[in-house]
């Protein structure tokens, strides 16, 4: 709509009224064009057409650049331009934006002409000023306006919005849409407000997914763009554990120290911002990953001063620790895709996906451990099973471990909770404030990684707490080198396992293992050390079957176990030592093997192993059978050594009477169509017929010597012991094999996939493939009388002691 003559003139007159004292826009109402100063940045051409909104543009900069408002030129910047979306098209536009001195988005404008100020209100301030802030970091005001003509005066009709306050339209929006009328005067904020612990002013603590998917997409967009970045994301998350300590030691009635301070009206600097916040760091570092070690502090050289200001300001009004007991989803959900996009996974270390997280928890039954433990409870210390992930990573599988057992006692209570200990227990431990308080003491976790120590333990803070005892510590390292009390080695008197029958130190505190171990990680010099002293395995062993044993010692007798690891361990040769443990150890009660590309950037095909650690009289009659039949097999091969020597050779004139002996004496062991392999210098094939028959006796006499010496043989008489010894114990165990698990990974998007593992049912009643696609409640669903995916024949197959 075109304005009329009297209109326009108005507009002209008071756009070059403003600019007559300095150097700012100016309308030519002969060529009817607006010229913007150079000085002034733009994604567009500095000179543009008489259009109604554009005569609005040009008097309201030149207003906020008067005497009036004070603002420099140099900070503000018209017409600009973001990429949005994957494709990183510049499809986003904002008419004006005001930076700070530290050229932060201090305001972002949207102006409309007068005519369509009232009209295209809801839509303007919903898409383009709340949808579009997240593209730009965490402006403080949203800023909506025009200017009427034919006015006596100049005045702005303005909607300014806090959008430190109000992060998305929908929060707002209940809040009954709040706005100012008067935009501040050179930054300037005289009514401003501290935030302070139980005051006037305290941190939000209601707030909804739309706010924190907005703070999660404006980091993403700032920091990130389309290339995580381990650098700028570790950074990032030192700056949420100083606010999560700062939130936690405030005490009542004093300011909290995680926010940018005003002095005389005007917001402090981003040094002064920086310096703070790396105090809080250190001191929440002390306190929460590594007692009395100072680390290394946020480096401005890879995250600015800057950049902390804006992360202070994107969270600073915010609770993230209040706001978890009650929103705990809301807020990990948050932090899950800040982890998605900024966090680039190191070689042999893959984050496990969802699906597969709650599968495996559901595949353990933790639901049903949790109300036996709690039924069969005789002390608040045994009240709720612990649960262990000695390779944590970011904290998924304890963090989806925690809110199973919340849920599975809070979902019954009426039937669970009765008597007086287990009333005062769930009063104190989980209430509907703080139901996850619990974990604090029941939930451990370490990573010898410093990037994800800090991530899990945050992670977990933003979940709803079991913080407590996430360590910084190496999965292979010594009991004697934690110092945790339940990571302690059981005395002698303790232990469920005689040290005659395994002669290693064990902790045997948890109920649970569940983890994803990284995979053929090269140990540390210094852990390597002390393996042989750790683990009975030897130290060639690869990493992910080391947490096999290490999972033993930490489990208690009955404790169950679920990990997934690389189809080698199952039938890779070298790793025989490894299954005949696992056999040893545990009861097997399943096995996953799982497709390709379950991790990205691996095309390495894992499986999940789900057993239950055995008992001490179970480990020492598998022992008993075990000696049994390896004394018979060395019995034999002895036996056989003896048909060679000089003395018995010489009864022989044939050798092929000889060879066929010898077969027959070790037939048990190893058949005649198998070999061995001789290492050494002169290494070779040795086969038990030779495929040249042997012409002498003393032929024969060497051939069978080398092949008994050979160490290769000592896979037949493992094979020979194991199968023998089996037979007398139910090792028979479910296998399953699927092609599908909800997903699909790729460096760009995730995509749902047909799900053969589980079924999740989402709150609107449709099927749920991909939970990190789902934006609803759900719940798992199985049938074991209509078995159709993995979890339903595994509820129905499987029997946990």
């Amino acid at each position: 709509m075109s304005l009329d003559d009297k209109s326009t003139q108005w507009y002209v007159k008071n756009i070059n009224m403003l600019s007559e004292k300095s150097v700012l826009t100016v309308a030519d109402e002969e060529s009817r064009v607006i010229t913007y100063p150079s000085e002034l940045r733009s994604d567009e051409s500095n000179v543009k057409s008489f259009e109604p909104e554009e005569l609005v543009h040009a008097i309201i900069i030149n207003l906020l650049c008067g005497t009036d408002y004070g603002y420099k030129l140099e900070r503000l910047y018209h017409e600009q331009y973001f990429a949005h979306g994957s494709s990183g098209s510049l499809s986003d536009e904002v008419d004006l934006i005001v930076y700070d001195e530290d050229s932060l988005p201090y305001a972002i404008m949207e102006f409309k002409s007068s005519e369509k100020f009232i009209k295209d209100e809801d839509k303007a301030i919903k898409y383009q000023l709340f949808g579009t802030a997240p593209l730009i970091g965490s402006p403080k005001l949203l800023v909506y306006g025009t200017v009427h003509p034919n006015t006596e005066n100049v005045v702005l009709e303005l909607k300014c919005i806090d959008y430190v306050m109000y992060k998305s339209y929908e929060s707002w929006e209940v809040a009954g849409k709040p706005y100012s009328t008067i935009f501040p005067k050179d930054y300037q904020d005289l009514n401003y407000l501290p935030y302070i612990n139980g005051g006037e002013r305290d941190l939000k603590v209601n707030t909804t997914q739309a706010d924190f998917r907005a703070v999660a997409n404006s980091f993403h967009n700032e920091f990130f763009g389309e290339h995580p970045d381990n650098a700028l994301f570790v950074n990032l998350v030192k700056c949420l554990l100083a606010k999560i300590y700062d939130e936690r030691t405030a005490k009542k009635g004093n300011e909290y120290s995680f926010q940018v301070k005003y002095k005389n009206g005007k917001p402090e600097k981003s040094s002064l911002v920086f310096d703070c916040v790396n105090r809080l760091y250190k001191e929440a570092y002390s306190r929460y990953i590594e007692k009395d070690v100072v680390p290394d502090e946020i480096d401005p050289k890879e995250f600015s001063k800057e950049k902390v200001k804006s992360v202070v300001l994107g969270l600073e009004s915010l609770s993230i620790t209040k706001g978890a007991a009650l929103h705990g989803d809301v807020i990990g959900a948050f932090f899950e895709e800040i982890l998605r996009s900024g966090f680039k996974q190191d070689k042999g270390m893959y984050f496990t996906h969802s699906n597969l997280v709650r599968f495996m928890i559901e595949a353990l039954d933790l639901d049903g451990l949790t109300k036996k433990t709690w039924k069969n409870a005789t002390h608040p210390e045994n009240r709720l099973p612990y649960v262990i992930d000695p390779a944590c990573g970011s904290g998924a599988f304890l963090l989806h471990a925690m809110n199973k057992i919340t849920s599975a006692i809070k979902d019954e209570s009426d039937c669970l909770v009765s008597d007086f200990e287990e009333i005062q227990f769930y009063n104190a431990r989980m209430s509907d404030d703080m139901p996850n308080y619990w974990a604090e003491n029941f939930i451990y976790g370490f990573d010898p990684k410093f990037i994800m120590a800090i991530t899990s333990k945050v992670n977990m803070v933003l979940h709803g707490d079991g913080s407590a005892h996430m360590f910084k510590y190496d999965a292979f390292k010594p009991f004697s080198s934690y110092n945790d009390t339940k990571l302690r080695p059981s005395g002698d008197r303790e232990r469920s396992v005689p040290r005659s029958v395994y002669d290693k130190e064990v902790c045997e505190t948890f109920d649970v293992v569940l983890s994803n171990p990284p995979f053929g990680v090269t140990l540390s010099s210094d852990t390597k050390r002390t393996l042989s002293k750790t683990f009975t395995l030897s130290d060639k062993t690869p990493s992910d079957a080391l947490f096999i044993e290490r999972a033993f010692q930490l489990l208690k007798p009955n404790g169950r176990l679920g990990v997934v690891l690389p189809e080698s361990i199952f039938n890779a040769v070298d790793l025989m030592p490894v299954r005949v443990f696992i056999y040893r150890m545990f009861h097997i009660k399943a096995i996953v093997a799982l497709p390709r590309n379950v991790f990205i950037d691996t095309p390495t095909l894992t499986s999940l192993l789900f057993a239950q650690k055995k008992s001490g009289e179970d480990i020492i009659s598998w022992d008993e059978e075990w000696q049994k039949h390896e004394t018979y097999a060395h019995e034999l091969i002895k036996k056989a050594k003896m048909a060679l020597s000089k003395n018995i050779i010489k009864k022989f004139k044939d050798p092929i009477m000889l060879q066929k002996s010898i077969q027959e004496t070790v037939s048990e062991i190893i058949k005649p169509n198998e070999w061995v392999y001789k290492k050494g210098k002169n290494a070779e094939v040795l086969q038990m017929t030779p495929e040249v028959p042997l012409s002498s006796i003393e032929a024969v006499s060497e051939h069978y010597n080398a092949i008994l010496k050979s160490s290769g043989l000592s896979k037949y008489i493992t094979r020979y012991v194991f199968f023998n010894t089996s037979k007398k114990f139910n090792t028979v165990h479910h296998s399953y094999l699927v092609n599908e698990v909800g997903f699909k990974l790729s460096k760009r998007k995730e995509k749902s996939r047909p799900n053969q593992l589980i079924n999740f049912l989402g709150a609107s009643g449709e099927t749920v493939q991909n939970l990190h696609l789902c934006e609803e409640d759900y719940q798992v669903v199985y049938s074991t009388t209509n078995p159709k995916v993995v979890l339903d024949f595994i509820k129905l197959d499987v029997n946990w002691s």
